[in-house]
Protein backbone atom coordinates (compact mmCIF):
# COMPACT_ATOMS: atom_id res chain seq x y z
CA UNK A 1 0.00 0.00 0.00
CA UNK A 2 2.84 2.43 0.76
CA UNK A 3 4.44 1.84 -2.65
CA UNK A 4 1.08 2.36 -4.36
CA UNK A 5 0.57 5.60 -2.45
CA UNK A 6 4.06 6.73 -3.44
CA UNK A 7 3.36 5.95 -7.10
CA UNK A 8 0.06 7.83 -7.11
CA UNK A 9 1.38 10.81 -5.18
CA UNK A 10 4.30 11.20 -7.57
CA UNK A 11 1.99 11.28 -10.60
CA UNK A 12 -0.34 14.08 -9.51
CA UNK A 13 -0.04 17.60 -10.87
CA UNK A 14 -1.93 20.89 -10.57
CA UNK A 15 -1.69 24.16 -12.48
CA UNK A 16 -0.49 27.18 -10.58
CA UNK A 17 -2.60 30.33 -10.60
CA UNK A 18 -1.52 33.05 -13.01
CA UNK A 19 1.23 34.90 -11.15
CA UNK A 20 0.54 38.33 -9.74
CA UNK A 21 3.45 40.77 -9.87
CA UNK A 22 3.29 43.77 -7.58
CA UNK A 23 4.18 47.19 -8.86
CA UNK A 24 7.74 47.99 -7.91
CA UNK A 25 8.45 49.96 -4.80
CA UNK A 26 11.70 51.45 -3.60
CA UNK A 27 12.92 50.66 -0.10
CA UNK A 28 15.87 52.83 -1.02
CA UNK A 29 16.78 55.24 -3.78
CA UNK A 30 19.14 52.69 -5.32
CA UNK A 31 16.92 49.62 -5.80
CA UNK A 32 13.48 48.43 -6.93
CA UNK A 33 11.59 45.55 -5.35
CA UNK A 34 9.09 43.37 -7.24
CA UNK A 35 6.98 40.60 -5.69
CA UNK A 36 5.56 37.65 -7.65
CA UNK A 37 2.89 35.38 -6.12
CA UNK A 38 1.27 32.19 -7.43
CA UNK A 39 -0.76 29.59 -5.56
CA UNK A 40 -2.27 26.09 -5.63
CA UNK A 41 0.16 24.24 -7.88
CA UNK A 42 1.92 20.92 -7.82
CA UNK A 43 4.76 19.87 -7.92
CA UNK A 44 7.13 22.40 -6.38
CA UNK A 45 7.70 25.12 -9.00
CA UNK A 46 10.81 26.66 -10.48
CA UNK A 47 10.71 30.47 -10.33
CA UNK A 48 12.56 32.67 -12.80
CA UNK A 49 12.77 36.41 -13.29
CA UNK A 50 13.34 37.48 -16.88
CA UNK A 51 14.74 40.66 -18.40
CA UNK A 52 11.98 41.15 -21.01
CA UNK A 53 14.12 43.56 -23.02
CA UNK A 54 16.44 40.78 -24.23
CA UNK A 55 14.67 37.70 -22.73
CA UNK A 56 17.66 36.85 -20.54
CA UNK A 57 17.30 35.26 -17.11
CA UNK A 58 18.13 37.49 -14.18
CA UNK A 59 20.66 36.23 -11.65
CA UNK A 60 18.92 34.04 -9.06
CA UNK A 61 21.00 35.73 -6.35
CA UNK A 62 18.75 38.79 -6.87
CA UNK A 63 15.62 36.87 -5.87
CA UNK A 64 14.36 35.40 -2.61
CA UNK A 65 11.80 32.59 -3.09
CA UNK A 66 9.48 31.26 -0.41
CA UNK A 67 7.68 28.04 -1.39
CA UNK A 68 5.40 26.24 1.05
CA UNK A 69 2.64 23.60 1.15
CA UNK A 70 -0.79 25.05 1.85
CA UNK A 71 -3.67 23.31 3.69
CA UNK A 72 -4.78 21.61 0.44
CA UNK A 73 -1.37 19.95 0.01
CA UNK A 74 -0.52 22.22 -2.93
CA UNK A 75 2.36 24.66 -3.26
CA UNK A 76 2.16 28.44 -2.91
CA UNK A 77 5.12 30.57 -3.96
CA UNK A 78 6.19 34.14 -3.24
CA UNK A 79 9.28 35.47 -4.96
CA UNK A 80 10.84 38.84 -4.17
CA UNK A 81 13.24 40.41 -6.71
CA UNK A 82 15.56 43.30 -5.82
CA UNK A 83 17.33 45.07 -8.68
CA UNK A 84 19.22 48.29 -9.15
CA UNK A 85 17.05 51.28 -9.98
CA UNK A 86 16.97 52.17 -13.68
CA UNK A 87 14.75 54.65 -15.54
CA UNK A 88 12.78 51.96 -17.37
CA UNK A 89 12.66 48.31 -16.36
CA UNK A 90 10.81 45.57 -18.23
CA UNK A 91 10.89 42.31 -16.25
CA UNK A 92 8.79 39.16 -16.08
CA UNK A 93 8.10 36.53 -13.46
CA UNK A 94 7.90 32.94 -14.71
CA UNK A 95 6.42 30.06 -12.70
CA UNK A 96 7.46 26.75 -14.25
CA UNK A 97 5.53 23.52 -13.63
CA UNK A 98 7.97 20.87 -14.88
CA UNK A 99 5.52 17.97 -14.66
CA UNK A 100 2.91 19.74 -16.79
CA UNK A 101 5.58 21.34 -19.01
CA UNK A 102 3.94 24.70 -18.50
CA UNK A 103 5.29 28.19 -17.88
CA UNK A 104 3.11 30.98 -16.52
CA UNK A 105 4.72 34.33 -17.24
CA UNK A 106 3.63 37.80 -16.16
CA UNK A 107 5.49 40.96 -17.02
CA UNK A 108 5.85 44.24 -15.20
CA UNK A 109 7.32 47.50 -16.45
CA UNK A 110 8.39 50.74 -14.88
CA UNK A 111 8.88 54.09 -16.52
CA UNK A 112 6.61 55.44 -19.24
CA UNK A 113 5.60 52.00 -20.61
CA UNK A 114 2.35 50.23 -19.85
CA UNK A 115 2.67 46.85 -18.10
CA UNK A 116 2.51 43.69 -20.15
CA UNK A 117 -0.60 41.54 -19.97
CA UNK A 118 -0.62 38.07 -18.43
CA UNK A 119 0.15 35.19 -20.71
CA UNK A 120 0.46 31.45 -20.53
CA UNK A 121 3.08 29.76 -22.62
CA UNK A 122 3.37 26.07 -23.23
CA UNK A 123 6.29 24.05 -24.37
CA UNK A 124 6.00 23.73 -28.20
CA UNK A 125 6.79 20.02 -27.94
CA UNK A 126 3.82 19.59 -25.60
CA UNK A 127 1.55 21.48 -28.02
CA UNK A 128 2.68 19.23 -30.88
CA UNK A 129 1.99 16.15 -28.72
CA UNK A 130 -1.54 17.40 -27.98
CA UNK A 131 -2.16 17.93 -31.71
CA UNK A 132 -0.94 14.43 -32.52
CA UNK A 133 -3.14 12.92 -29.80
CA UNK A 134 -6.15 14.89 -31.05
CA UNK A 135 -5.67 13.64 -34.63
CA UNK A 136 -5.14 10.08 -33.39
CA UNK A 137 -8.37 10.17 -31.39
CA UNK A 138 -10.28 11.62 -34.36
CA UNK A 139 -8.85 8.91 -36.63
CA UNK A 140 -9.94 6.15 -34.25
CA UNK A 141 -13.43 7.68 -33.94
CA UNK A 142 -13.78 7.84 -37.75
CA UNK A 143 -12.70 4.21 -38.01
CA UNK A 144 -15.26 3.17 -35.37
CA UNK A 145 -18.03 5.04 -37.21
CA UNK A 146 -17.08 3.34 -40.49
CA UNK A 147 -17.12 -0.11 -38.83
CA UNK A 148 -20.51 0.63 -37.22
CA UNK A 149 -21.98 1.71 -40.58
CA UNK A 150 -20.62 -1.43 -42.28
CA UNK A 151 -22.05 -3.71 -39.57
CA UNK A 152 -25.39 -1.90 -39.79
CA UNK A 153 -25.47 -2.37 -43.56
CA UNK A 154 -24.71 -6.11 -43.33
CA UNK A 155 -27.33 -6.63 -40.60
CA UNK A 156 -29.89 -4.65 -42.60
CA UNK A 157 -29.31 -6.83 -45.67
CA UNK A 158 -29.74 -10.03 -43.68
CA UNK A 159 -32.87 -8.76 -41.95
CA UNK A 160 -34.44 -7.73 -45.26
CA UNK A 161 -33.76 -11.16 -46.79
CA UNK A 162 -35.41 -12.95 -43.85
CA UNK A 163 -38.48 -10.78 -43.70
CA UNK A 164 -39.15 -10.77 -47.45
CA UNK A 165 -40.80 -13.98 -48.57
CA UNK A 166 -40.70 -13.13 -52.23
CA UNK A 167 -43.36 -13.90 -54.81
CA UNK A 168 -45.01 -17.25 -54.28
CA UNK A 169 -45.88 -18.79 -57.55
CA UNK A 170 -49.14 -20.56 -57.53
CA UNK A 171 -48.54 -24.09 -58.64
CA UNK A 172 -51.33 -26.44 -59.26
CA UNK A 173 -51.46 -29.33 -56.84
CA UNK A 174 -51.24 -32.68 -58.51
CA UNK A 175 -54.63 -34.31 -58.57
CA UNK A 176 -54.99 -37.65 -57.03
CA UNK A 177 -56.52 -40.11 -59.34
CA UNK A 178 -57.90 -43.47 -58.56
CA UNK A 179 -55.01 -45.23 -60.22
CA UNK A 180 -52.71 -47.08 -58.04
Amino acid sequence: PGLLLLLFSSLRAANFSVPVVSTPHSPSQDELTFTCTSINGYPRPNVYWINKTDNSLLDQALQNDTVFLNTRGLYDVVSVLRIARTPSVNIGCCIENVLLRQNLTVGSQTGNNIGERDKITENPVRTREKTEVTWSVLGVLCLLVAVAVAIGWVCRDRWLRRSYAGVWAVRPEPELTGHV
